[in-house]
């Protein structure tokens, strides 16, 4: 059996990235917990956070203003960035890379309805004619 996984990425063209200086800061401890702190082992992935398509995963701050990132899929939360805590500007510099927010994992039985309703980054560049 083949795990597909999604990666977390925030767009492009999202407003925080037009902000003056980017975002400048990454804090995961939203919600009822703290997700940097997220301990995932094993085949089965003991101890992943189950989340909704309208879970919080972090806070990205820039010097105006906050926003919530969302996981946009249901599954399980497999990993966080944390390399976004110390060095939030990896969102502003490589966010399609080293910047990435997490990794989640659909159920199998979710995994063809989550599909239908994402996207590959090649086609949000078509779409919205964004050079990365």
């Amino acid at each position: 059996m083949i795990s597909i996984s999604t990666v977390t990425l925030m767009a492009p063209t999202h407003i925080a990235f037009k902000d003056e200086g980017g975002i400048i800061s990454v804090d995961f401890n939203v919600g009822k917990s703290d997700r940097s702190v997220l301990k995932v082992s094993g085949k089965r992935k003991k101890n992943a956070m189950r989340s909704e398509s309208n879970t919080a995963l972090c806070k990205v701050s820039t010097a105006n203003d906050s926003y919530i990132v969302r996981c946009c899929v249901k599954g399980s939360l497999l990993e966080v960035n944390e390399r976004l805590i110390n060095h939030p500007r990896l969102l502003n510099s490589s966010a399609d890379r080293e910047g990435y927010i997490a990794i989640i994992m659909p159920r199998p039985a979710d995994w063809t309805k989550n599909k239908e309703s994402l996207i590959t980054l090649e086609e949000y560049k078509e779409k919205k004619k964004v050079a990365l």
